[in-house]
């Protein structure tokens, strides 16, 4: 009997083993079909973030092309392709894409892509699951702003020779600033440009007359007839607020205007604002306030009346719409009235604070400034680090490469402030 017990007790331990061994073969199977669908399920997220990356990609550059060269439907749909497959190309492409639809929509300035894409399971097939669909939609609107830019620009005697080539260079040369702004390529997007050269005075050309009464006969202009109104930018139309002239200085020999370099009003002629750069030669002292104050007056509202009506400013706030002045100095303002007594003089001190209460007051009213200095002395720094909107829009230059890069860096800035996605 005992004997017997024994035997059923060794029976019943042996069809234990086996069950156990039975239900681990199950258990092991289970995990790699969980471990086997992790891993599909990894693929179609890797699958999914890269789809809707070349779909982001795609309708931006297809919008672009929509709103700023006025492509047909067809180009944009080339386009909205060419980028979609060029991001989705490379390594780990999990995604089958079954097909895309392209959708236009003029009156939005937008593109949509709707997507069919798919990802084929390796482990999921096992049980039955042969794709897991990755549906996908994108859209874009490109709404890029219209952009007013006014560039005071150094053409004083320190800037002769190679600094001035440099500052062509930078500003109208290959893939200069204005190249960058207004290409070649044909844009149905208003940016304008203007210039503001100065040195001792302003070379103020047809518009002298206007500004200072009939007062300048030569071109030359200078500061406010009253230092109240310096760093306003009220019209100067009426004799209270008319700029001086050679013959209100009171001065023998007072430092001169630029004498090719003349204020050229906002436009959006590309060709004429690079030869009218590439004709500038340098002369003078730097009485930097009154370049910053007539940047500020290109896209002043206030100054509608003196610029032809191709010219003419829109108004502050307006919606859509960016001004933009870039101050660029190769040294220390130190000249008011046509003359300086030094670096560290009082005329010195008085254009730095014309000039930093003018950046003041165009700020407050929208204006975003950026400011560049070409090798410019440490004392120099101050009031072009003040008069930039903030930290970031001040680019300190030291060489011509790095103006130009600097150039270059403003006018991607500008590119990208103009795009509302």
């Amino acid at each position: 009997m005992f004997e017997q017990f024994k035997i059923t007790k060794r029976t019943f331990a042996a069809n234990e083993d086996g069950a156990v061994a039975a239900i681990f073969g199950l258990t092991s199977l289970a995990l790699v079909m969980v471990t086997g669908l992790a891993i599909d399920v990894g693929r179609v997220i890797h699958a999914e973030s890269k789809l809707a990356s070349a779909a982001d990609a795609a309708v931006l550059a297809a919008a672009k092309a929509l709103k700023e060269h006025d492509a047909t439907e067809a180009e944009i749909r080339q386009i909205a392709d060419r980028y979609f497959t060029s991001n989705m190309a490379g390594g780990g492409n999990y995604a089958t894409v079954n097909g895309i639809n392209v959708i236009i929509d003029r009156d939005r300035n937008s593109v949509s892509l709707d997507i069919d894409a798919s990802v084929r399971t390796t482990f999921g097939q096992i049980a039955g699951l042969q794709s897991i669909a990755i549906p996908k939609v994108a859209s874009a609107t490109y709404d890029s702003k219209e952009v007013e830019i006014a560039l005071q620009l150094d053409v004083t005697g320190s800037m002769r020779g190679r600094k001035l080539r440099d500052l062509k260079d930078a500003v109208a040369g290959d893939n200069g600033l204005i190249d960058i702004m207004l290409p070649a390529s044909r844009t149905t997007n208003k940016v304008r440009i203007g210039l503001a050269p100065y040195a001792s005075g302003v070379n103020a050309g047809p518009y002298a007359a206007a500004v200072s009464g009939g007062r300048a006969t030569n071109g030359c202009v200078y500061e406010r007839i009253s230092d109240r109104d310096q760093a306003d930018d009220v019209a100067p139309t009426n004799s209270m607020y008319r700029l001086k002239a050679v013959g209100d200085l009171g001065l023998r020999s007072p430092g001169g205007c630029p004498r090719d370099a003349q204020i050229t009003p906002i436009t959006n002629d590309r060709h004429a604002l690079i030869d009218s750069v590439e004709s500038w030669d340098a002369s003078g002292a730097t009485a930097g306030h009154l370049g910053t104050a007539w940047a500020w007056y290109l896209v002043s509202p206030e100054w509608a009346s003196v610029w032809p009506a191709s010219a003419t400013p829109v108004d502050y706030g307006t919606k859509d719409t960016l001004k933009v002045v870039v101050l660029m100095t190769d040294g220390i303002y130190n000249t008011v009235g046509g003359s300086s007594d030094g670096d560290s003089g009082s005329t010195a001190q008085a254009s730095a604070r014309f000039a930093t209460d003018t950046c003041a007051a165009m700020k407050a009213k929208g204006v975003v400034v950026y400011t560049v200095g070409f090798q410019v002395p440490d004392s120099a720094k101050p009031t072009l680090e003040t008069c930039a909107s903030d930290a970031s829009k001040f680019y300190d230059a030291t060489d011509g490469a790095n103006l130009k890069a600097s150039f270059r860096a403003i006018a991607a800035e500008i590119s990208n402030l103009r795009l509302a996605r």
